[in-house]
């Protein structure tokens, strides 16, 4: 008998045993691989492109992106990122793309303000790069995909607001204007605020339709009845970004000074004219080849220009007079050049 309930205890035992292996089960963990990690591929419809404002509403290019690998699914972050050739991507332009898109396409119009925010000049070829970043998370390096060429040659993209005031009798017809040298939004000039009353607002064109006004604490709005108002009397640089309603005003003043022309001493600046259509600065000054000149900011020596052969730059020394007399003397600060004309 005692046999007998042995058997039926083992026999027990056994069944159990079996139960617990058969309802055992091994977790499975998906745990992303970052040494074997592939980025994706990425494809170019073209190769080379010369952008026109004529086509700048058709298709320009598209990009055509294949997904990474991390080793196991993903839902990864695509980045497209372009640079100049030969930057490698230190500060590439970013444009992230939406979650598994296979493909980008760029107008006309938007490929060249792209090409134009990394400074591309306008109507010269230059190659440009582009990639794909792949990121899951912060704490997993990204993967990049093959880098594609393309040979890109943009065209000028400028637009213009406009700055009517009581320094010029409050006609939008007439008034100066700020440039977008890329038309990205973002506007700069220098207007010279006269008078005692230094109001001003700007508009989007040459009338009343829209105008920005003052909405208080550096920002702008086209519903704020308040006008603008500069700082002080003389040269403003006025800075105006649309994209985040904001508008920044600092006195902004070039001068010629040294003893190629009045002197070097505080009051022998002789200030120049700003032009927003050129961006230039010029100005008339009797000069002597006996002496030098320098370009200065504010009647300071904060910021000076000086330079050889037309170029100009911080670090350079004085600027040679090649002969006395009386000139027409030019200076951009966008391309670092000058010039002195004999009158």
């Amino acid at each position: 008998m005692m046999k007998r309930y042995l058997h039926t205890v083992l026999a027990a035992g056994c069944v159990s045993l079996l139960m617990l292996a058969s309802c055992k089960k091994d977790e499975t963990k998906l745990v992303a691989d970052p040494a074997n990690a592939k980025g994706g591929t990425l494809a170019a419809s073209a190769s080379t492109l010369v952008l026109t404002k004529a086509t700048e509403t058709t298709t320009a290019v598209t990009f055509t992106v294949t997904q990474p690998s991390f080793g196991y699914p993903a839902a990864p972050t695509n980045t497209l990122q372009l640079d100049v050739s030969g930057d490698n991507f230190a500060a590439p332009k970013e444009v992230v793309l939406a979650a598994k898109a296979g493909s980008v396409v760029y107008t006309g119009l938007d490929f060249n303000a792209l090409a134009l925010s990394l400074n591309m000049k306008t109507g010269v070829a230059a190659p440009m790069q582009v990639r794909v970043k792949s990121q899951i998370s912060t704490a997993v390096a990204p993967v990049y995909s093959n880098v594609v060429t393309v040979t890109v040659t943009p065209y000028p993209l400028i637009s213009y607001v406009y700055v009517p005031g009581a320094y010029q009798g409050w006609n939008p017809a007439t008034a100066d204007s700020l440039k977008s040298a890329t038309g990205n939004g973002v506007y700069t000039g220098i207007i010279n605020f006269v008078g005692t009353d230094l109001t001003y607002k700007i508009t989007t064109a040459k009338n009343w339709n829209t105008a920005y006004g003052d909405a208080g604490s550096g920002a702008v709005s086209t519903t704020a009845s308040s006008n603008l108002t500069a700082p002080a009397v003389g040269n403003t640089q006025l800075v105006l970004d649309e994209n985040k309603n904001t508008l920044t005003m600092k006195a902004y003043q070039i001068s010629i000074i040294g003893d190629g022309a009045l002197g070097w001493d505080a009051g022998d600046d002789i200030d120049m004219t700003f032009n927003n259509g050129t961006q230039t600065w010029s100005g008339t000054a009797t000069l002597k080849a006996s002496g030098s000149i320098k370009f200065r900011l504010n009647h300071a020596w904060d910021t000076s220009y000086g330079g050889a052969n037309g170029v100009a730059s911080t670090t350079a020394g004085n600027i040679a007079i090649p002969a006395d007399g009386k000139y027409l003397v030019t200076f951009s600060e966008a391309t670092l050049t000058y010039t002195l004309t004999k009158q």
